[in-house]
C-alpha cells in the first residue's frame, strides 16, 4: 500500500488505498478465517467510501429521452 496516499491524500483517497490493499491481501490469503476477516474489513471500507463519495445515480431512460427532445426543439427554433 502506498502510505503517502494515506498520509497526504483525502480521506476518500486513503480509503481507496486501503480497499486496494485489502483486495491484494485477499488474492494471496489461503486461510478461510483470515479471508472472512478481510471480507468484513473490505465491506466496512466500501461502505465508508460510498458514504463519503457516493456514486452518481443511474440516469433514468425517460429523463434522457426528454432531454434529447428539448435539445432537438431548441435547435429547431
Amino acid at each position: 500500500m502506498d502510505l503517502s496516499v494515506v498520509a497526504s491524500g483525502t480521506t476518500v483517497e486513503a480509503l481507496k488505498a486501503v480497499r486496494d490493499a485489502i483486495v491484494r491481501d485477499l488474492e494471496t490469503c489461503e486461510s478461510m478465517r483470515d479471508r472472512a476477516a478481510l471480507y468484513l474489513r473490505l465491506s466496512d471500507v466500501l461502505g465508508r467510501i460510498e458514504i463519503l463519495d457516493p456514486a452518481a445515480p443511474a440516469a433514468d431512460p425517460i429523463d434522457e429521452v426528454a432531454t434529447r427532445r428539448r435539445k432537438r426543439r431548441g435547435a429547431a427554433s
